[in-house]
């Protein structure tokens, strides 16, 4: 791996600033309304204001309209370049509905998904995020072996066509095994803020972040 690491569900710039003091350039912001981390389109755009302009930001949606994602898009894209502005999907749309956005963007990978072999296609799919979930359950039903392949199989040749990156989606304390690394070349770690690196709702312990990432800078995945 790189050793890019990105935190999802930011929504208060004293998290957002001490982010940036641990020089992470990967920034991912909810918009899915039932999410805890959930964020007002006017309180994100207070929040890129004092963002670089150089870093990555990605939004996050899922069954969205298209309208209200575009609105988003398009009102970021007034300060930002299209290469670093990164739609996220976690739903199972069909790969129209990504691509008439005509930006680049993440989509979770979904084994149950009966689009899947066309999103993977897109020419706007800039990566997929794999949940370290679905690993450890292969992991320890001893199918991980089974996994890796059928994955590679009907992704890897599209995906590095299209220079497409694999993402780890983590938590916390997920207990990271050889194998992945062994199996997997992701280009980024993603973990998302949550009750594990809270102290109460919405309100972050930037100790405890600071410590968890530094820690996962250190393994040097």
């Amino acid at each position: 791996m790189e050793g890019r690491f990105r935190v999802e569900g930011i929504y208060d710039n004293r998290t957002l600033q001490r982010l940036q003091d641990l020089n992470l350039k990967d920034l991912s912001f909810d918009f899915r309304p039932r999410s805890f981390n959930f964020l007002q389109q006017h309180t994100f755009m207070e929040l890129v204001e004092n963002i670089s302009t150089e870093d990555r930001l990605y939004l996050h949606f899922e069954n969205e309209a298209d309208f209200v994602v575009e609105k988003i898009l398009t009102d970021l894209l007034i300060s930002r370049s299209r290469d670093k502005v990164l739609l996220e999907f976690s739903d199972d749309q069909s790969v129209e509905y990504y691509e008439k956005f005509k930006s680049p963007f993440y989509w979770h990978y979904n084994s149950q998904s009966k689009n899947a072999n066309l999103i993977a296609k897109s020419k706007y799919l800039k990566g997929m995020i794999i949940p370290f979930s679905e690993l450890l359950k292969s992991f320890e039903n001893n199918t991980l072996h089974n996994f890796t392949n059928n994955f590679h199989a009907q992704f890897f040749n599209v995906m590095e066509i299209n220079k497409c990156e694999l993402v780890l989606r983590m938590d916390w304390d997920s207990n990271l095994f050889s194998s992945i690394v062994e199996y997997f070349d992701f280009s980024l770690i993603s973990i998302p803020i949550n009750n594990k690196v809270e102290v109460c709702y919405r309100n972050v312990d930037l100790t405890k972040v600071q410590q968890h990432v530094s820690h996962l800078k250190a393994l040097n995945l």
